[in-house]
């Protein structure tokens, strides 16, 4: 991370390191028990004319980034994911991962591995089969942190469509199931999207929220963690207005 996003001192959740992923995290614990820019549009006008009523048909730019009707996204993830908001900075490296990082599906898979060592080969392999690992595209990380205070995480993973889908629902079902959870907001205008607050002890200052959802091929986890009481509606906003940048047919600038 560069000095000029720094965080001089941002908290550390109690119960160490964010997880990559709630799809990995809950796949994991379920095999245990069994466009940044504006687009703009440009058109030519002929003014070697004297009679400037002839003109060129504006012909609006592609744009570098979005979702295709089918839900399918294309250009950088980099760029399908949220900027930083106003009020907000880039937040504290997470992990290995950096503030601001993009990995391409060859190193997503070294990071899986890596995060999944102490399986042994063939339950990883049927781990990543369950995952469909063999269809992500990508996967991008962005940390943002309000005057040090608030750390929010937002990762996403592109991958197949009906993968997306049944990770997220997974989340959801696991979260629910378990009891252990505190129920989270919602978030306006995306009823599947879920938030819940993972179990704190009473006495601990710092609290977690987290939320998932899918829109189309993309997988979207957002990770909060901040002094306790939680800020939720803070981290409810932000993963609304990173639902809405991924919307179909094509992403909100």
């Amino acid at each position: 991370m560069t000095d000029d996003h720094a965080v001089a001192a941002a908290p550390q959740p109690s119960t160490g390191r964010l997880p990559r992923l709630v799809a990995l995290g809950a796949a994991f614990v379920l095999s245990a028990v069994g466009a940044g820019t504006a687009v703009g549009y440009f058109g030519l006008r002929d003014h070697t004319t004297a009679r400037p009523t002839a003109r060129a048909a504006a012909t609006p730019a592609k744009p570098g980034y979005g979702a295709h009707s089918d839900g399918d996204h294309f250009g950088s993830l980099s760029d399908l994911l949220l900027p930083v908001p106003d009020g907000y900075g880039y937040g504290p490296d997470d992990g290995g991962d950096g503030d601001n990082t993009v990995l391409t599906h060859d190193q997503y898979l070294k990071t899986f591995n890596k995060d999944f060592a102490d399986l042994g080969t063939s339950e990883r392999r049927q781990l990543a089969n369950q995952l469909d690992l063999d269809h992500v595209l990508g996967y991008a990380v962005r940390t943002y942190t309000d005057n040090a205070q608030l750390v929010i995480k937002v990762s996403l993973l592109q991958e197949n469509q009906q993968t997306a889908k049944g990770m997220a629902s997974l989340g959801k079902y696991i979260a629910d199931q378990t009891g252990a959870f505190r129920a989270g907001p919602t978030i306006t205008g995306h009823p599947e999207a879920h938030c819940y607050l993972l179990a704190t002890d009473p006495n601990d200052p710092l609290d977690r929220l987290d939320c998932d959802d899918y829109v189309g091929d993309i997988l979207i986890t957002v990770q909060a963690y901040g002094p306790a009481p939680l800020d939720q509606q803070a981290v409810a906003s932000l993963m609304e207005q990173q639902l809405s940048r991924l919307a179909i047919p094509a992403a909100q600038i």
